[in-house]
Order: structure tokens, then sequence, then C-alpha cells
């Protein structure tokens, strides 16, 4: 079995395991953000489904279908730049408590890195001495250069 299979039947048994339905557009589109190198946008992610699957899709058949992966953790959505990657963590056997990406703004490439536990500890304190509670596992996105564009 390749990678890519092994990646997408993880990600099915992680969508039964919390109550949900691995549909065959979902796993379509996350077979298209498992491809990709980088994030992409909506809009780029329907044009390569329209070549690859589905010649007559529309907008609400990408943007449910991602939806959907973000709930279920298969994949994330970058607030700064409407975009979207699938997890780098799909066959991790262990929960995380939060994500940081660093975003390069020289050469665009993202990096997917768990938050340290303590990191995360003091965040949720933080917030919580100001009455703020958080919904969602925390996603931190920071804009820079990346170690390669760095030297260059």
């Amino acid at each position: 079995m390749s990678g890519l299979s092994q990646t997408l039947t993880r990600a099915e048994q992680r969508c039964q395991q919390q109550g949900g339905r691995m549909t065959t557009q979902r796993k379509q589109v996350l077979a298209l953000l498992l491809s990709q190198a980088g994030p992409q946008s909506a809009y780029q992610l329907l044009a390569q489904f329209k070549h690859q699957y589905q010649a007559n899709a529309q907008p609400p058949t990408i943007y449910r279908a991602l939806d959907f992966l973000v709930q279920q953790g298969l994949a994330h959505r970058l607030s700064s730049t409407n975009q979207y990657l699938a997890c780098g963590h799909i066959t991790c056997q262990h929960d995380h408590q939060g994500t940081l990406f660093l975003l390069c703004d020289t050469c665009g490439g993202v990096q997917e890195t768990p938050l340290l536990k303590g990191a995360v500890s003091q965040l949720q304190q933080q917030l919580g001495r100001e009455g703020f509670q958080v919904q969602h596992e925390p996603l931190l996105e920071i804009h820079g250069r990346c170690a390669s564009c760095a030297v260059a």
C-alpha cells in the first residue's frame, strides 16, 4: 500500500472514530491536499478537482469537503492567507494540544509543528485571565522567513 493510500485509510479510520463519514468527494479533496507541496486556495483545489475527478464541480463541493476535513482535524485552514493544507500528523497515534505554522513570506513555504505543552498551558492560562475560552485546538500562524530563505 502506498504512503498516500495508508494516509487516506488512517484518515477514514479517524473519521469513523469521531463519528464522521469520509465520502468519496471528501477523500478526493484530501488526496489533492496531500499531493501538494504547500497550501492551496479553495479555487486552486477546485481547478484540480475538476481536472482529476469531476469536470462540472462547483465551489460548494470543495468548501463543504474542506469544512469537514478541518472539523475532523485532517486539514488546516491558514487564516492569514485563506489557504488549506493537509494536516502533517494524520497518521500520528497521539493527540496534539496545538499547532504552530511557520509561514515563509519569501518562498511561500509552510512548516507545521506541534506547540509545546508548556506553551499551550501558558497560553490557556493567559486567555483564562482575560475570561476567554478556547473552543478548538489553538492554531498559531507566524510569518517570517524560513531557514533556507534567511541564508539566501
